[in-house]
């Protein structure tokens, strides 16, 4: 019997766009080349940007390996593709600064709500399922993220939050699911994670045991062929999909 439920975040429960993605590169790649000019460095648009490439491909060598860093670390990886020695003494402040322009861009534009996110959350809270958030982060690190699912009216039906920076490890490291599952007082042959990719999401859950929910937006029912370790329990084309699963009454 499924009494916890987990959720992945990005284009589960909430959703930007490529355009959306580029505006906030734009706007970290900007806000850099500020910062830099202020403690004497000049830098080109084009070579700000150049680091800030490479040092993601460094960073996803990193994640490749199911394991995270903060952003005050992909700051210090940024800084090292820059290859300048005025940037190695850089103190507190200006560390600060930088951190604080990778991070809290998505807090100038708010995502939008997958549709049916908040209505399939108080379902399931008012039914008395434990529900856990498993994101995997990126350049957006876990305490912006709690400010946006706070500003989003979300927070509040997620009794445990769990993070990729924070606990250093990404999905489909088992690791992350049953660090969740251990502070939801669960067990994963009594839990469903639902997310949209199948490597990280179904990989993972099914890795530890869990069940797997793939979310595919407007899922016409075609037969789809899965790797043995990424095939879902579950298809759902949407999230409010999930209430004729569970139906109607308490589990």
């Amino acid at each position: 019997m499924i009494d916890t439920i987990t959720f992945d975040l990005w284009n589960t429960l909430i959703y930007t766009s490529p355009e959306d993605n580029l505006k906030f590169k734009n706007k970290r790649i900007e806000g850099f080349i500020e910062i830099l000019e202020q403690k004497g460095v000049n830098l080109s648009r084009e070579k700000m940007e150049e680091a800030y490439d490479k040092s993601f491909e460094r960073y996803k060598l990193i994640q490749n390996k199911e394991e995270d860093i903060s952003t005050r670390e992909q700051v210090k990886i940024i800084l090292g593709c820059l290859g300048n020695p005025k940037l190695k003494d850089l103190n507190e402040e200006v560390l600060k600064k930088l951190d604080r322009v990778l991070a809290n861009q998505i807090l100038s534009e708010l995502p939008d709500l997958v549709e049916g996110s908040k209505e399939t959350l108080s379902y399931l809270k008012k039914r008395n399922y434990k529900i856990g958030l498993i994101c995997n982060t990126g350049r957006t690190p876990g305490k912006v993220l709690r400010e946006v699912l706070k500003r989003k009216n979300l927070i509040q039906f997620f009794e445990v939050l769990t993070f990729s920076d924070e606990l250093r490890v990404r999905k489909p490291n088992p690791e992350i699911f049953l660090s969740t599952l251990k502070l939801l007082h669960s067990s994963p042959n009594s839990a469903l994670h639902i997310g949209d990719e199948l490597k990280s999401d179904i990989s993972g859950a099914k890795r530890c045991g869990m069940k797997a929910g793939w979310i595919v937006p407007n899922w016409d029912g075609c037969q789809t062929d899965f790797l043995p370790e990424e095939k879902p329990d579950l298809i759902l084309p949407n999230l409010t999909f999930l209430k004729k699963i569970l139906g109607p009454t308490d589990p």
